[in-house]
């Protein structure tokens, strides 16, 4: 599966211009042959109110439908993070996996991070997801992610425990080191597409220095190896083939397996 990770400068707060260009870097991806692509956690808005609600859109809203339109014109599968909104009305962290058909699902951050700012402090804007998000594309079981989400160990090993076969991390976060993707994929054996914005946050109070968003978006093997990386803080795409099979076969060896060998009867700590 070719895989891109659209790496877009968003502008806090402009919304239908960070569609604009989201949506016009989705098409150049599927125009240079990827099957699926990836796009940061809150592409459409960033990090840009005390009050997500006034932004939240419906699942057959304008991002989701205009993204749902070039997953249909390229025959291929788009992964977007936007803010949605919760069947209780609240706004969620989340994301949708359209597919040629529309669609395919959603998925609603799982573990929100807390912050002094209400702009990011997500305990406070966001309704927590309580799913995984396991979502079937083209024969292949991705595993979403969002973010924070990546930052606590046993979340990818439940979603390669529910099939995994490719892990999807969208972030819109200031640093992602190249390490933190190379070591889930190695520890679970399964290949992770992480993407993350670029640009300057445009909430940092005007006395404090600017808040840069350094992209870094990268797609490594299950063996933790890069297969692609952006090579600097700019708007780009990265794209690269993901071996699903072979990530398939390490998975059910025998030897050095780390799902075969777990003990969660030693982890229930709390």
């Amino acid at each position: 599966m070719r895989v891109a990770c659209v790496q877009v400068a968003t502008v806090d707060g402009e919304i239908s211009a960070n569609r604009t260009q989201a949506l016009r870097l989705t098409e150049q991806a599927l125009v240079e042959g990827a099957d699926l692509a990836i796009l940061p956690e809150l592409v459409t808005t960033g990090y840009c109110t005390n009050d997500y609600t006034t932004v939240a859109e419906e699942i057959d809203g304008p991002t989701v439908s205009a993204f749902a339109d070039v997953a249909r014109a390229y025959d291929a599968g788009i992964a977007v993070g936007l803010v949605t909104r919760a069947p209780d009305g609240r706004a969620q962290n989340g994301s949708v996996l359209v597919g040629p058909d529309g669609v395919i699902g959603t998925y609603a951050k799982s573990h929100l991070c807390v912050n002094d700012d209400p702009r990011v402090d997500e305990s406070a804007a966001f309704a927590a997801g309580h799913a995984l998000g396991l979502l079937d594309f083209a024969g292949v079981r991705l595993g979403l992610m969002i973010c924070y989400d990546g930052q606590h160990g046993e979340f990818p090993v439940a979603l390669v425990a529910g099939g995994a076969d490719l892990l999807i991390w969208l972030n819109n976060r200031t640093s992602m080191p190249v390490w933190e993707a190379a070591a889930i994929a190695r520890f679970n054996r399964v290949p992770v597409a992480a993407v993350n914005r670029v640009g300057t946050a445009g909430w940092q109070p005007a006395e404090a220095p600017p808040r840069i968003f350094s992209g870094v978006s990268v797609i490594v093997d299950h063996e933790g190896e890069v297969i692609a990386a952006a090579v600097d803080g700019k708007e780009t795409l990265v794209a690269g083939d993901v071996d699903i099979v072979a990530g398939r076969h390490r998975r059910n060896s025998r030897v050095l397996n780390t799902l075969q060998s777990r003990r969660p009867d030693l982890y229930a700590l709390a």
